[in-house]
Parts: structure tokens; C-alpha cells; sequence
């Protein structure tokens, strides 16, 4: 339900929220003087349900691939292998991500968002269950690509799904939200995984995965289909399919420089994310000391932290800031804390408060990033835009570093390697935001 207190009629139009204060409604549920209650509208339940269940979905997604790194030290222990193998298995599942997730944007526009969002959520936390059961490191590998490149392909989905069923004032701040899957999914993860990591092991973690299954489901049957989509598909020709063309037309003259400055952007930070998130659980057991169980709960008790880095980031960049200057801002900060992180702590709570900063601004970027992509290409090819500019050249920056890293580590350590590697890409990934259109929040998805 909402409540509107002395609000103008024009103001809650264009924000989506339909208060009707001081006005009498039929639809109201309960009246007195100066403040309305009235039942959500159609389109209200919609962006309401759209946002939660794409939440749900990013959040499950980011907590089943996050159990991974919370397993590589586990793994490193049974197997006797290095770091570097371990970067190679990563790096095969984010090679077969950059391809997945390109097919997936392109069945979304081709086919619609709704069902593809929970077949991919489906598929990708059954591989997730199954690594539990892998038997050698070939098994492993493969799961892990099956896994991380079908859950990849829910990343244009979902925020193609918020930004078209968003009201278009707070449709940034609602992908901010939704980008707090990322956190969350850590955060979650590791309370989840600390005391199974203790009493049975890496394997056991991965179990998880199997619950998510039937959750799917759940959500294609209550999720309404995007209302644009269905819109755009009822006015193209009858042929449906993948349309490959799309692909062509990102690099037409209307297009290009915005693709080309989206694929720098993303492929840097790709690089330094994956560089670092997948490796910290091991960061802090090899450098700082701690125990499996210790860094788990940190890492997921720094992500939480972090939300509130990414609940700010998405406030900025929809009401003060344009959103490809916030994202300049919070990566440029985000540097700053890592390197903060790498050299400064003596204590725990010192790791955890420049963990949380690092989260906070480096990852907390994400809050934004995403609908900053999404205002750049109109719906008939929103999702494989978000595909092939954003997801694929991120994938391939994490295909690429967690191979280099640990080659770095062994030759300089993990501060260094952090310091000159990641630190810089934040900076060019900042640079690249930086060439893209100024866009005015509060516009409409498909205008301009």
C-alpha cells in the first residue's frame, strides 16, 4: 500500500507512486484529513514484483558462484594443487561465460525476459549443487564453467527487467538495489557456508545450490513478462529469433563510441573484480592469518557493510550526480581503499572496516554501472546491448585475471600484486565512464 501526505498529483505521475493526498478516491482503502492510503496500481505491483524476484534471482545467483571462492582454499588442500591451477579453473568458467552470456541477452530480446531468467537460474544452481559430488579436478572444471557461465547470462536480464518496469525517476535507485544482490549473496553465502566448512568440509557447501532449483520455477510462475518487451515484439514482424543483426547494429555510427567506451569500462573492471573478489577468502588465510571459517565470516560480514556503499552509490548517481560521474567517483575511491587495505591494518576490525570501504566504493560501483548501460540502448535491444558491451568484455577481464594474479603473487606478493595490478584498472575503468553520454537521470528508459 502506499501513503501520500500532502504530495502534488504531478509529482507522484512522474515518480510512478499514486498518493492522491487531499483528494478523494474512489480506490482508497482509508481516508482522513491530509493523508490517503490507497491500494497499489497494476503497474505498481508490477515493478514491485519485477524488482523483488530479480533481486531474489541476483542475489541466489551471486551467493551460489560466491561459494566457490569460500571452497578454494578446501579445494587447494585435497587436491595439492597451486593457486595458478585454481586461477585456470576460473578462468575457464569466465571464457565460457563471455559466449553464454551473449546468447543469453539475445534469447531475452528474441524470446522475453521471464523465462529465460528462470531457466538460467534453474540450470546454473543445479551445476552449483553438483559440485559436491566431482570426484577430480576435470569434473570440477567443467561444473564450474557450466555453472558460472549460465548464471552470467542473468545479469543483462535482470537489469533489463528493473530499468523497463521501473518508474522512470527512481529507476536508478532501484537498480541500485538490485545490484545488492552481489553483497548479499556473499553475505549470505558465508553465514551459510562458515559452520559447514567447519564440520563437513568444502563440498558440503555447494548443497545449497539444489534449493535454489525448484525456487526458479516459483518465479517464472509468479513473474510477469516486461510489459516494453511485449510491447516491442508485438510490433515486429511475425519471425521470431535470435536476431543476430542486433549485434551488427551496436557498432552502427548512432552507437559506437558508446559501445566501444561500455567494453573498456567493463573489461577493466572485470579485471581488477575477478582479480580480487574470488581471492580474498585466501588473502586473508594466507596473509592475514586467519582460518577457513574466520575469512569466511569476514568477507561476508565486510560485504554487508558494503551494501550501504551501494545503497549510496545508486542515491547519488539518481539524485546528485549524473551516473557515469558516480561511478567515476566511487572507482577512483574504490582504488584508493584497496591499496589502503593492502598496506595499513594491524588488527582485525582495521580489515574489516577498509574490507567494508573496498566493498563499499570498489564493488558498490556496480550499484550504478548497471543502469547507466541500460539508458544507453532502447528495449528491442537492451539485453543483448547489456550482453555483448557490458557482461562479455566483464567476463573476459575475469577469464583473464584470476590467471595472472596468483603468477603475480608468486613473483611479488599479494600486496604488491594487488597494488600495481587492480588499483590502475580502477582508474581506467573510471576514464572509460568518463567518455560515455552525460544522460540526466529521472528520463524515460526509451527516450533519447
Amino acid at each position: 500500500m502506499v501513503i501520500g501526505i500532502g504530495c502534488k498529483p504531478a509529482l507522484c505521475e512522474r515518480s510512478g507512486f499514486c498518493c492522491h493526498a487531499g483528494k478523494l478516491n474512489p480506490s482508497a482503502i482509508w481516508r482522513s484529513k491530509g493523508v490517503t492510503i490507497v491500494a497499489m496500481s497494476n503497474s505498481q505491483k508490477t515493478w514491485v514484483t519485477v524488482l523483488v524476484f530479480s533481486l531474489f534471482a541476483w542475489t541466489m545467483s551471486n551467493l551460489d558462484q560466491s561459494l566457490f571462492g569460500y571452497a578454494i582454499p578446501g579445494i587447494i588442500a585435497e587436491y595439492q594443487v597451486s593457486l595458478e591451477v585454481i586461477g585456470l579453473i576460473l578462468t575457464a568458467g569466465f571464457i565460457a561465460a563471455a559466449f553464454m552470456v551473449i546468447l543469453a541477452g539475445l534469447a531475452a530480446d528474441a524470446w522475453g525476459r521471464r523465462w529465460t531468467l528462470a531457466g538460467l537460474l534453474a540450470l546454473s544452481a543445479l551445476f552449483v549443487g553438483l559440485h559436491g559430488f566431482v570426484t577430480d579436478l576435470t569434473q570440477l572444471t567443467i561444473l564450474r564453467a557450466l555453472a558460472f557461465g549460465v548464471a552470467a547470462g542473468l545479469a543483462p536480464i535482470t537489469a533489463a527487467y528493473v530499468a523497463e518496469s521501473a518508474p522512470a525517476r527512481h529507476r536508478g535507485m532501484l537498480m541500485g538495489v538490485l545490484q545488492c544482490g552481489y553483497p548479499l549473496g556473499w553475505f549470505l553465502a558465508a553465514m551459510l557456508a562458515a559452520p559447514l566448512l567447519e564440520s563437513s568440509g568444502w563440498r558440503s557447501i555447494f548443497l545449497i545450490g539444489f534449493a535454489v532449483v525448484p525456487i526458479a520455477f516459483l518465479i517464472a510462475w509468479r513473474l510477469p513478462e516486461s510489459e516494453r518487451f511485449e510491447q516491442v515484439a508485438a510490433n515486429r514482424s511475425s519471425a521470431k529469433g535470435i536476431d543476430f543483426g542486433l549485434l551488427r547494429e551496436l557498432f552502427s555510427a548512432p552507437y559506437r563510441r558508446r559501445s566501444l567506451g561500455s567494453i573498456v569500462l567493463f573489461f577493466a573492471f572485470g579485471c581488477a573484480y575477478a582479480g580480487t573478489a574470488f581471492f580474498f577468502p585466501t588473502y586473508f588465510i594466507t596473509v592475514r592469518g586467519y582460518s577457513q571459517a574466520e575469512a569466511a565470516q569476514l568477507v561476508g560480514l565486510s560485504n554487508g557493510i558494503a551494501i550501504f556503499g551501494y545503497l549510496a552509490a545508486a542515491w547519488v548517481g539518481e539524485y546528485r550526480m549524473p551516473r557515469r560521474d558516480t561511478f567515476a567517483l566511487w572507482t577512483v575511491l574504490g582504488a584508493i581503499a584497496l591499496v589502503a587495505l593492502m598496506w595499513i591494518p594491524q588488527a582485525r576490525w582495521q580489515d574489516l572496516a577498509l574490507y567494508g570501504l573496498t566493498g563499499a566504493f570498489f564493488y558498490g560501483s556496480n550499484a550504478v554501472v548497471g543502469a547507466l548501460l541500460t539508458d544507453l540502448y532502447p528495449t528491442r535491444m537492451r539485453t543483448t546491448a547489456y550482453a555483448a558491451c557490458g557482461s562479455a568484455p566483464l567476463t573476459v577481464g575475469f577469464a583473464l585475471f584470476p590467471a595472472l594474479v596468483p603468477l603475480a603473487v608468486g613473483s611479488i606478493g599479494w600486496q604488491w600484486s594487488f597494488s600495481l595490478m587492480i588499483a590502475p584498472l580502477l582508474l581506467v575503468a573510471a576514464l572509460a565512464a568518463l567518455t560515455l553520454p552525460r544522460i540526466v537521470s529521472g528520463r524515460d528508459v526509451d527516450e533519447g
